[in-house]
């Protein structure tokens, strides 16, 4: 069911801040927001979901495993600086441990031996937008991206720095042309689409208001993320 309208810790007064399961969510131009999740459905059903089905069936789970691990490895510099930004110096080190091990004993982290070490398994994600959270910083109005989803603007610019920090996105900045960038990154959004499909599938699924279900799902996931 629909969230129903809050009050604003602020004022005090009825405005557009809806209070679902402990999170507030400000969502101050919803009618653009729902044309935008309405394209994006239809690009997700139409488009990615079957392009999604065509990866799993090409791909043996064996190297489509082997992708992401690889593409989670490279993304190595976005948790270490999160981490150090969030004074967790200790998952600092884990985080660069893990590094060095899947870099090394696990070819070029196309698998991850750190799981199976006690000291550097299950070290938490970090990323730019949850370091903003950690700090304080409010999530600001909730947005529907074209393509990449919903998002607030605190982690929109969040993603921005991830890019910077990506090496993959180094890459193209170093070599340019629009090839040479879609070559080295379409692999990395096509190792996660598989995923991304089933979390949507069960965000949307059988609810009443798919939208409000997405919207609330994703602040529910970066509220946890903040917290751990």
């Amino acid at each position: 069911t629909a969230a129903s309208s809050g009050k604003s810790a602020l004022s005090g007064e009825d405005d557009d801040w809806d209070n679902v399961a402990e999170v507030k969510v400000h969502d101050p131009i919803e009618p653009a927001n729902r044309g935008i999740f309405w394209f994006n459905h239809q690009l997700y059903t139409y488009v990615a979901k079957p392009f999604s089905t065509a990866y799993e069936f090409v791909l043996p789970d064996l190297v489509r495993r082997g992708i992401r691990n690889a593409y989670d490895n490279v993304r190595f510099p976005v948790r270490l600086v999160n981490h150090t930004l969030q004074g967790r110096l200790d998952r600092t080190a884990k985080e660069t441990g893990r590094f060095l091990v899947n870099t090394t004993a696990g070819v070029g982290g196309v698998m991850k031996p750190a799981d199976k070490i006690p000291a550097l398994a299950d070290v938490p994600k970090a990323d730019t937008g949850q370091t903003f959270g950690k700090w304080g910083i409010p999530h600001g109005p909730y947005l529907v991206v074209p393509v990449l989803g919903p998002t607030t603007s605190r982690d929109l610019v969040g993603t921005a720095g991830d890019t910077a920090l990506n090496p993959v996105a180094w890459l193209g900045l170093i070599f340019g042309g629009a090839g040479w960038t879609t070559a080295v990154s379409a692999p990395s959004g096509a190792h996660g689409l598989p995923d991304q499909m089933d979390r949507y599938d069960m965000a949307t699924k059988d609810a009443l208001d798919p939208y409000i279900s997405t919207r609330t799902g994703y602040m529910q996931n970066r509220k946890a993320a903040v917290e751990r």
